[in-house]
């Protein structure tokens, strides 16, 4: 009986001494922290997740497909802080883009803002507003991608028509600057010529009629005739 009591006595001190071996001390936690050389990125394994952007831009900016999309989407929401796409804009997103052609008309782009719309407010993501949201934009456009780049895969269908759009919108935009730098240049040309008018061909006032004359012809006239 007494060698059980004496190590029933010295089995929690063992547990106690254990316990004191796994968990180190407040004080040499505290000394851990401060040291520099012990900063959890040099404790990082070699294969681990690692910052891509912007040291491998060129290598990865490939794959910036949805950012390229949101650049889109920002462009055509119109009014200033909605952060949703009403269907005028998608309908103008179609139209600039020229997305729409024989085989996909305004109507059916009206129908299918309208389905993925209700599919993405039905979520209750965020009904403050209604309209379209990014996620919605970004499955209608990959849905449009799908459609107009059969047989390829889904990154190169959506790569595809993101180069296709960038390049109309920036076509347009180039109309659109050459427009607006020859409207003043043709004005004070037009005011020049009006000028030029007023000076070259002076005002010609035709005298009034001579009304006694004009009686005395047609009395003439009138007993001329037989």
């Amino acid at each position: 009986m007494e060698t059980l009591d004496k190590k029933e006595k010295s089995q929690p001190v063992e547990l106690a001494s254990q316990e004191n071996k796994d968990f180190p001390e407040e004080e040499s936690m505290d000394k851990l922290e401060l040291e520099p050389s012990t900063a959890p990125e040099n404790n990082l394994p070699t294969v681990c997740l690692k910052q891509v952007f912007p040291k491998y831009s060129k290598q990865f900016n490939y794959l910036r497909l949805v950012e390229r999309i949101a650049v889109l989407f920002i462009r055509f929401l119109g009014v200033r802080g909605t952060t949703k796409l009403g269907p005028t804009g998608f309908r103008t997103f179609v139209r600039n883009c020229k997305i729409s052609n024989s085989s996909f008309c305004m109507a059916a782009a009206d129908i299918l803002y309208i389905d993925i719309s209700r599919k993405w407010n039905s979520f209750g993501v965020d009904q403050r507003e209604s309209g379209m949201g990014l996620q919605a934009f970004v499955e209608a456009f990959f849905f449009l991608a799908q459609r107009r780049y059969k047989s390829l895969s889904i990154h190169e269908q959506v790569e595809l028509l993101i180069d296709f759009c960038e390049y109309n919108l920036a076509a347009l935009d180039e109309k659109r600057m050459a427009c607006s730098r020859g409207v003043p240049e043709r004005r004070p040309a037009l005011v020049t010529c009006q000028q030029d008018r007023l000076h070259l061909r002076p005002v010609s006032r035709t005298p009034p009629l001579n009304h006694h004359r004009v009686a005395h012809k047609l009395v003439d006239y009138r007993s001329s005739r037989p």
